[in-house]
């Protein structure tokens, strides 16, 4: 809280109205950081994309993210989970895959 007493009605109505923005936006990061992890988890569990070239092959996930032969396809993944992972108010660690043992 601000040291910064409120003068009238009007400013703690803001005051109220950007708490609950803020804690409205909370939520809604923490929903979507729980999405990205758990796509995480799916890409961590599996090998990659079949039939993702149209030719019967797998497509491994190191080709799909970020330095891979088509990491432009998964780009905004990457820079989405890492964005939510700089702003983990909680510092809990993000979701681990089974094969790396959660």
């Amino acid at each position: 809280m601000s040291d910064t007493p409120i003068s009238d009605n009007a400013d703690l109505y803001d005051y109220q109205t950007a708490v609950e923005t803020c804690r409205k936006l909370e939520r809604e990061l923490s929903v979507a950081r729980k999405g990205l992890e758990a796509v995480e988890t799916l890409i961590n569990d599996s090998h990659g994309v079949c039939g993702l070239h149209l030719n019967g092959d797998v497509a491994p996930w190191d080709e799909l993210r970020a330095c891979g032969r088509f990491g432009d396809w998964l780009q905004a993944f990457d820079d989405a989970l890492n964005a939510a992972r700089g702003s983990n108010p909680t510092g809990h660690a993000p979701a681990r895959s089974a094969a790396e043992g959660r």
